[in-house]
């Protein structure tokens, strides 16, 4: 990176609409040089990924698979009616952005396509495995993660489930360097936001982007100079989830919330179509 030119950036997701939703601002900034997407399929596992599906359901419950599957399909079929770029791949079209789907960020695949791009920053958001140290060191600034918790707290898969689950009255994005361990680097930047008593898990899913996105262009366009001040995890209070299981579902109902409302799923619509304007 020579002085006054803009940041080299290669952003490595899932790829689905949640994550486009935060990826969408740093793609669009002019300042910003996104030189490429790598698009990580979600591994499928033993039986291909109609079996993966079922292991999930026996675990979380139909509840939350139905949850799950509306969540993905409903940004899916809108994205179609309205013609409007709602996964990663679209986005990146639109914006002449090279983009490469491997089925493992930590393959040779996905290496090469990171040397060609050369990257200053990592970009990570919602990929689905953890990205080996060799692979992050082919960042010459940094890699960087976004989370949807207040890490130290709640770790892992889901914290927008579990923090409903465990009736927390706040959560946060918190966007932190990357290392070896998941989760765990020095943060850069922390943002809190307020649990409503009408919030479901998709609802606060919705929050969360849009917030996360902020955060990630606001942390992006500080690099590199924030390093400097980026601060470490504190040893206490730190937390990790995985998927939640059929009694913690029960246990979130019990506490009088929801996965999703139909308002959810329509503003997940409303999103979509107003892509056109």
């Amino acid at each position: 990176m020579s002085v006054g030119s803009p940041l080299r950036v290669v952003v490595v997701s899932n790829g689905n609409a949640f994550s486009t939703t935060m990826i969408r601002p740093l793609v669009e900034d002019p300042e910003i040089d996104v030189a490429g997407a790598l698009i990580a399929s979600v591994p499928s596992g033993r039986g291909g990924p109609f079996a993966t599906l079922w292991r999930l359901t026996r675990r979380t419950g139909v509840r939350f698979a139905i949850y799950k599957g509306l969540s993905l399909a409903v940004p899916a079929i809108a994205g179609r009616r309205f013609r409007t770029p709602v996964f990663l791949r679209d986005l990146c079209r639109a914006q002449s952005v090279p983009a490469r789907s491997v089925r493992s960020v930590n393959g040779e695949e996905a290496a090469t396509f990171l040397r060609h791009a050369a990257p200053d920053v990592i970009v990570s958001v919602s990929t689905p495995e953890r990205i080996l140290p060799e692979v992050l060191a082919l960042a010459r600034v940094a890699p960087v993660n976004v989370h949807w918790a207040l890490l130290p707290a709640y770790g892992g898969i889901a914290p927008y489930v579990w923090v409903l689950r465990n009736g927390e009255r706040e959560t946060g994005v918190t966007v932190h360097v990357m290392n070896e361990r998941l989760d765990t680097g020095p943060i850069l930047r922390q943002r809190p936001v307020e649990i409503t008593r009408d919030d479901t898990a998709l609802s606060l899913q919705l929050h969360l982007a849009s917030v996360a996105a902020e955060e990630i262009l606001a942390a992006i366009r500080t690099l590199p100079g924030s390093l400097a001040t980026a601060r470490g995890q504190p040893p206490g209070g730190r937390s990790y989830y995985t998927w939640p299981r059929r009694s913690d579902v029960r246990a979130l109902r019990r506490r009088g919330r929801k996965l999703a409302r139909w308002r959810d799923l329509r503003s997940m619509w409303r999103e979509a179509r107003a892509l056109r304007d």
